[in-house]
């Protein structure tokens, strides 16, 4: 299925910066709609509104409130200027961050997001995005962006994270929406061969090469880091361009213990990542 609808969640964070930016490119290239959703919950400062307090000081706690929000919509519009006008929306939406984005996600075709950023601003900690819970709540692909990054959508290397699992295979079947034909692809996995578990006359190299892919195939060896950090270090040996991986293969119950793949991919990779649960 092409891509015509590219949803970003839009917070004015460094992370949604760099996913803006990569989602300008995606529109062009797809010529595709683009919308911008800024989801939010009441900040702490609005919070600290009482029924008790005169009319006029509750009047400047919001104004202060929507003062800023305004000035998200400046920066999207800023930045999103290159998009067509009428391929370009936005929409502001208040209510739990993660479960809105999550929401509005499932009638997109992708979405882009930044990687996960705390902030120590008294005023922005309700904007907040997980993108790994955005993954396994949506229910679509979802590219995450680390700040300050330049992302392509064409002729770039590609290191698919492959165990042989449904989470892995959902994320490879949603990739080849954005795959380009110049796209060289790497199947990796961790600790074993990667075509250790296929099937009899059939394995995932073979799927990608009958799609006209330039495939490789790469074990890498299971040491002392942690699985996460073995892929982030070898994209960045290998240049890669983009990471496909599945996500939360385990419970997001037993990741939130004892952490996983998943979170800690999605708060220090260093390239865009496609994550699908």
């Amino acid at each position: 299925m092409a891509i015509k609808n590219i949803l970003v969640a839009y917070n004015g964070f460094p992370g949604s910066e760099a996913a803006l930016s990569g989602a300008v490119q995606m529109q062009a290239h797809y010529d595709a709609h683009l919308t911008g959703l800024f989801a939010h919950g009441g900040s702490k400062l609005s919070q600290q509104i009482q029924p008790w307090m005169p009319q006029k000081v509750k009047d400047a706690i919001m104004e202060v409130e929507e003062q800023s929000n305004q000035n998200i919509k400046e920066k999207f519009d800023e930045a999103s200027a290159p998009v067509p006008a009428d391929k370009r929306h936005w929409i502001e939406s208040e209510g739990p961050v993660q479960r809105t984005i999550a929401a509005y996600a499932r009638l997109y075709d992708i979405i882009a997001l930044g990687i996960h950023e705390t902030t120590p601003e008294y005023r922005q900690s309700h904007i907040e995005i997980y993108p790994d819970r955005i993954a396994l709540d949506s229910g679509r692909p979802v590219i995450i962006f680390p700040s300050g990054n330049d992302s392509k959508v064409s002729g770039r290397r590609v290191v698919v994270a492959w165990d042989g699992g449904r989470a892995a295979a959902r994320a490879l079947a949603d990739a080849m929406g954005i795959l380009a034909a110049d796209d060289m692809i790497e199947i990796v996995s961790v600790g074993r061969a990667p075509l250790a578990r296929s099937l009899p006359g059939f394995d995932v190299c073979k799927v990608l090469e009958r799609h006209g892919f330039s495939v490789t195939l790469t074990e890498l060896p299971r040491g002392r880091d942690s699985v996460a950090e073995i892929l982030i270090n070898h994209c960045e040996a290998v240049a890669a361009n983009l990471l496909v991986m599945g996500a939360y293969d385990h419970s997001p119950l037993r990741e939130g213990l004892i952490g996983g793949v998943t979170q800690d991919i999605a708060i220090k990779t260093r390239i865009p990542v496609l994550m699908s649960h």
